[in-house]
């Protein structure tokens, strides 16, 4: 079973559907209602889960990750959000938000976009890509907090926020002197950024094919690509898809967490190499704000492999839940 299916199997709202139309049909099925954010230049649209509350509530904001996917899947069985983890049982406590990603429809069919939204075309929009940034991204974010702290279902001073993977990376550098979030999560992702996570993986991959000489030449490249990012600014500067890449690497996200004054939890798998240099964080950021929380066997999405009595390999087992109750304790404390 992939980790999206299971995400749409075992997270809110599992709902039998005898027809699949419409766009308000499936956010009402998922338990969620759509606010669309306008601006002279831009639209952003955001979910924010359905109660039956009207007392203000704290607030959880969710970036998910990165791909082009939609915020609302449905198969034949379920018509459920990209939020990896169960909300059931925290929807009368939280209000939960999810971001609709620039230039995909907000809802999608698990069968064809589970891997990511292609158009007619067969191709990712050029919207989503001109926008797939991190400056975007982070924009984006800090717009709906701006609308969520003068609403009225929000307590302003309990928006938290979690980033995973890519999300990661937006969470941090939307926390730069952010006083409107009150505590923030980090998962999954490399502390430094998407290059020094290349390199780590390629060091990996030199230890385990014996072949260290290879692996020392692809990480000379890496550097050099991180050295040479001034000048290639400049040679660079209409490409969008260098500028893409651009984002992510320039800036070290530990730098930005170092500008947040407020807790910070930082979530990882230790199977997850992607996320291994979080265990130099507590060098790199040696205060009182932070909590590691590493998970052992967890990997990127927090699956564990399995194995029956005569080691053959079984299903993998999933635990968001079991990761976002812990996250949510410490919410609370």
């Amino acid at each position: 079973m992939s980790i999206l299916r299971y995400f749409i199997i075992a997270s809110f709202s599992c709902f039998v559907m005898h027809a699949q139309s419409g766009e308000d049909f499936h956010l009402q099925k998922a338990g969620f209602d759509k606010i669309s954010l306008k601006s002279k230049n831009d639209t952003i649209v955001f979910l924010i889960s359905k109660s039956d509350s009207k007392v203000p509530k704290p607030t959880i904001l969710f970036i998910q990750g990165s791909l082009p996917l939609p915020v609302i899947f449905y198969d034949q069985e379920v018509s459920n959000s990209l939020i990896p983890f169960s909300i059931k049982e925290y929807s009368e406590k939280f209000n939960f938000i999810i971001i609709a990603r620039k230039g995909i429809p907000l809802i999608g069919s698990y069968d064809k976009d589970a891997n990511g939204y292609l158009d007619s075309n067969g191709e990712v929009p050029l919207e989503y890509i001109k926008n797939n940034n991190l400056g975007y991204r982070v924009s984006q974010v800090q717009s709906v907090i701006n609308y969520l702290y003068g609403d009225k279902t929000t307590i302003k001073d309990s928006i938290f926020v979690i980033g995973h993977s890519e999300g990661y990376r937006v969470a941090c550098k939307l926390a730069e002197n952010n006083t409107k979030i009150a505590k923030l999560v980090c998962m999954s992702a490399d502390p430094f950024n998407r290059v020094t996570e290349s390199i780590l993986r390629e060091r990996v991959k030199g230890f385990g094919i014996n072949n260290d000489e290879a692996s020392q030449l692809e990480i000379d490249k890496l550097i050099d690509d991180y050295k040479n990012i001034p000048a290639n600014k400049i040679a660079f500067k209409d490409n969008v898809n260098f500028n893409n890449w651009l984002s992510y690497n320039e800036n070290m996200s530990y730098e930005s967490l170092r500008k947040f004054k407020n807790p910070i939890l930082v979530v990882y798998g230790s199977a997850d190499i992607g996320s291994a240099h979080n265990d130099l964080l507590p060098f790199l950021l040696p205060k009182s704000n932070i909590k590691l929380k590493a998970y052992p066997n967890y990997s990127h999405n927090y699956e564990k492999k399995e194995f029956d009595a005569n080691g053959n390999p079984l299903e993998d087992s999933y635990h968001w839940d079991e990761v976002f109750k812990d996250i949510v304790n410490w919410l609370t404390l």
